[in-house]
């Protein structure tokens, strides 16, 4: 933070407490004047028939010693107030008789109005509330100080990072499947693959294509190659003629079922040593305990959705 930024911050800070210090000020002395004001109409009103007035309707001159004294005696009630009584009379005054402090107040009475002349000294800023801006000085300063702070810290994170730059996070593996040159690799590191036959390679991306379709079919060793598989399993393997492979034979998907995924496992392991936790996506499922093949387990890839194939040459 500049020189220059930091007296502007540090004088906004305090300017905006001070104001907010003056503005309650203000309020409060106004809303103490108003009342002090109409406890003393209150008790003048009380007082009336003990003050000896001037009344012109009965040509008398009045008590004006008495008068003075009385207003003596409220004043020193209203020594630590804003408010002050000049004058009682039961005569006419003009508003302009009035100086600039002054206002007047009126009481009706059966022998005619009184008026009640006050002057008010606004003057806030007392010993007392000057104190409160000596305050107001060094919480603006304090506050100045932590806000240079926190944006010196800021600036130095934002320099780090730009220094430093954090990794961003890696991708999630891709499975790469290349026709061209019939090979298993992964988005990580393209250049460790694994070449497979055409036999196991036709049927992994015939049974991740028919298990991504069929996110709960259940694939039985005991049971035929579902049609559907089989026919996705010859489009690749024309696939692979086209491409310009040199292949004898199209190889029958539904013998020697266990070789294949055999195949296919044993070239996933190459590709995802690194990744065990993908194997699971991408991995056609081995059968585990005594009767399982035959009853109960199932080679579809069942969490294929989960993972992520790019197929290069379909």
């Amino acid at each position: 933070m500049s020189r220059r930024k930091f007296l502007l911050t540090f004088s906004c800070i305090f300017l905006m407490i001070s104001f907010v210090f003056y503005i309650s000020v203000v309020n409060k002395t106004e809303r103490a004047t108003k009342q002090q004001k109409a406890q003393i109409e209150k008790q003048i009103a009380l007082d009336l028939t003990l003050l000896d007035l001037p009344n012109e309707l009965y040509k008398h001159a009045g008590n004006k010693e008495a008068v003075v004294a009385y207003i003596d005696s409220l004043n020193s009630y209203l020594k630590t107030s804003n408010l002050k009584i000049d004058n009682i009379t039961s005569g006419v005054i003009n508003d302009n008789e009035l100086r600039k402090a002054q206002f007047t107040s009126r009481l009706a009475t059966s022998e005619g109005p009184v008026i009640i002349v006050f002057s008010i000294n606004e003057h806030y800023f007392t010993p007392k509330n000057k104190m409160f801006f000596l305050f107001f000085l060094l919480i603006s300063l304090f506050a100045t100080v932590w806000l240079k702070v926190v944006e010196s810290k800021k600036s130095s994170v934002n320099l780090n990072k730009s220094i430093n730059p954090v990794a961003s996070m890696p991708m999630p593996l891709a499975l790469i499947i290349d026709l061209r040159n019939k090979t298993l690799s992964h988005s990580y590191d393209k250049e460790q693959s694994v070449q497979l036959a055409n036999k196991p390679l036709c049927f992994y991306l015939a049974l991740v294509e028919y298990c991504s379709a069929n996110s709960e079919v259940t694939l039985n060793h005991n049971k035929n190659v579902p049609d559907e598989l089989i026919e996705l399993a010859n489009k690749y393997f024309y696939r692979l003629t086209e491409l310009g492979h040199t292949i004898r034979k199209r190889p029958n998907f539904n013998n020697s079922l266990e070789k294949t995924l055999s195949e296919i496992r044993a070239g996933l392991d190459d590709v995802l040593n690194e990744y065990p936790e993908e194997k699971e996506i991408y991995y056609p499922p081995k059968a585990y305990g005594e009767g399982s093949r035959s009853r109960l387990h199932s080679y579809g890839l069942i969490n294929i959705a989960k993972g992520n194939i790019e197929i290069i040459g379909k």
